[in-house]
């Protein structure tokens, strides 16, 4: 065949071939969006703000904020929420029961104190703390606790309040007509179940108190009964005044030591705006350091720009934390806001804590009641 026939053979066959399609593109990648944060946790910002339990170390802070507050905050209020917060991160947590509130003294506690309206039983510690103490038999001699049995009157119905050295070997209690000013603290020698000395520790207005054992020295928080402000001194076990704690001005009304080192304690002013370190064994205020910033924290208080001095008196909480720190949880209006306190620098670093947006409106017919029990027109 001639050549110029193939080469149109040729070509003919080509034409009549069909070019596959080309393949389909792949399918689109989808990117799914990273999910939104979690929204910041807030701190309520119910008024009062009792805080407790509480407790700190180098790393978080644990508290429980209350909405109310019963003569021991930290049983008779009722837990609102509770909290954690990382230090390093400054970020909030929710918890889901409170923590065992940190002890204020550096030694374990060897004996534990039960107290009723006509006596006060000394029992010697359980690892956990817990359990009701043993009972007397009916000589109470094979029971391991000692009762002390104060005079009291015959009517009695409120249980003693007392206090407890670590060792278990002194109680103090307050006794008589405090709102007649004619309260006292009484020391009983705790082995002997006898008392050992008595202290009137009434101030004009300052007639009803609270009292705790620092060691051998006696911290009483004499308080106006009627309203939140109080006046404290340090005394001996022998009944004699040491000093004024924190100074003539400084307000105690709810104020509970904490130990720093062998006769050095922490009190937080009523509240919380100052911080006084002294020796209880000397008397000496050995610092006090301002607490302001804790009180004026960019957003702890919402909107309000005002500036304060200090919160409701005895609500805020002092616990100790890292070595050579001390931390602060403010109560109201500043709930849940943490000052941690470098006691050698006397410098204070604040957490400010996101207050909760206040409950929506319920709408007509959510007025309270009035006095009489009948709701608003």
């Amino acid at each position: 065949m001639p050549a110029l026939a193939l080469a149109s053979l040729t070509a003919a066959a080509a034409c009549g071939k069909k070019t596959p399609p080309p393949p389909p593109p792949p399918p689109p990648v989808v990117v799914e969006p990273p999910p939104p944060p979690p929204p910041p946790v807030c701190v309520p910002a119910s008024e009062p703000a009792t805080i407790g339990p509480a407790a700190a170390d180098a790393g978080s802070v644990r508290f429980c904020v209350n909405d109310g507050a019963g003569p021991d905050a930290l049983t008779e209020a009722t837990t609102q929420a509770c909290f954690a917060v990382e230090l390093a991160s400054r970020r909030y947590e929710r918890l889901d029961r409170p923590p065992p509130q940190q002890p204020r003294g550096l030694s374990a506690p060897a004996a534990r104190l039960v107290s009723s309206p006509t006596e006060v039983r000394v029992c010697p510690d359980v690892p956990d703390g817990g359990g009701e103490a043993p009972a007397d038999d009916g000589a109470g001699a094979a029971s391991p606790c000692r009762t002390l049995r104060p005079k009291v009157p015959k009517n009695a119905a409120t249980p003693i309040a007392a206090a407890l050295d670590a060792a278990g070997t002194t109680a103090v209690m307050l006794l008589g007509n405090a709102e007649a000013g004619k309260g006292v603290v009484e020391v009983w020698d705790v082995a002997r179940a006898r008392r050992t000395a008595t202290i009137k520790y009434a101030r004009g207005d300052y007639r009803c108190g609270a009292v705790q054992l620092l060691g051998d020295v006696i911290f009483v928080s004499a308080s106006v009964c009627a309203g939140p402000a109080g006046k404290g001194a340090l005394y001996s076990l022998k009944g004699k005044k040491l000093a004024d704690v924190g100074g003539k001005d400084f307000g105690t009304h709810g104020t509970v030591a904490v130990q720093v080192d062998a006769t050095r304690w922490a009190f937080l002013e009523e509240g919380g705006g100052l911080l006084a370190v002294q020796d209880v064994a000397t008397g000496k205020v050995e610092a006090t350091i301002e607490l302001v910033s804790l009180w004026n924290a960019p957003g702890s208080r919402g909107d309000d720009t005002t500036a304060l001095a200090s919160g409701n008196p005895g609500e805020s909480m002092l616990v100790r934390g890292g070595d050579g720190t001390l931390v602060v949880i403010a109560g109201s209006p500043a709930a849940g806001t943490v000052g941690v306190i470098d006691l050698a620098a006397g410098e204070v670093d604040v957490i400010g804590a996101l207050p909760c947006p206040p409950a929506p409106d319920a709408g007509p017919g959510s007025e309270p009641p009035t006095e009489d029990g009948e709701e608003t027109p």
